[in-house]
């Protein structure tokens, strides 16, 4: 059984951000999903869905076939659907982890309660 343990998840994404991905925008990614921290701040889960939608549809009108577009948009609404919608958009991966049996509860739980100061602060 793979390795569910964050401190792997920490060691994956250092070796990744240190090598073919060393660019700032896979280094913050990384660690947001490495970490689980999905609180609000960066762009929202909702937002990322919206522009997925955007280029499927884009591409349906221009007749270009994106087959990885269809995937994202379906992890994107899926997330959406449970709620997600506020989160970073990094919080997707919350579902590939439940997918595989780990519980991501205490994640998602930070992830909402920094949404909901977030929303008190306004």
């Amino acid at each position: 059984a793979p390795s569910r343990t964050l401190s792997h998840s920490l060691q994956v994404m250092n070796m990744l951000s240190s090598t073919i991905f060393d660019c700032l925008i896979y280094k913050g990614y990384g660690q947001r999903v490495s970490e689980r921290d999905h609180k609000p701040g960066g762009f929202a889960l909702e937002l990322g869905l919206k522009d997925v939608a955007l280029v499927k549809d884009t591409a349906a009108r221009s007749g270009v076939p994106m087959p990885v577009a269809s995937v994202l948009h379906d992890r994107w609404l899926a997330a959406y659907a449970k709620g997600r919608g506020e989160v970073d958009w990094s919080a997707v991966a919350l579902s590939t982890s439940e997918d595989s049996g780990v519980d991501v509860s205490a994640a998602l739980a930070k992830a909402m309660r920094a949404v909901e100061e977030e929303k008190a602060a306004r």
